[in-house]
């Protein structure tokens, strides 16, 4: 399997210790499916049995880019 693309990176305070890393990117998983992953660093707990991707503007852009261009999905967004 190839290595992820960051399409994504940033931080932010968690409490007055504490500031957790934030990396977004995105993997080929199949010809037609891709995989979106949030890695989150600096977090003492957590807990949860679902998971969720936050994404901005900006790096929804930078994934429609690397659909395109990296994985040869012209049809975006047309």
């Amino acid at each position: 399997m190839e290595e992820p693309i960051v399409i994504g990176k940033d931080k932010f305070r968690i409490s007055e210790d504490e500031t957790a890393r934030r990396e977004l990117r995105i993997i080929k998983v199949h010809d037609d499916v891709i995989q979106v992953q949030e890695e989150v660093h600096g977090i003492i707990a957590l807990v949860g049995a679902s998971s969720s991707v936050n994404i901005k503007r900006e790096e929804l852009k930078n994934l429609i880019r690397v659909a395109r261009e990296k994985f040869g999905w012209t049809d975006i967004c047309e």
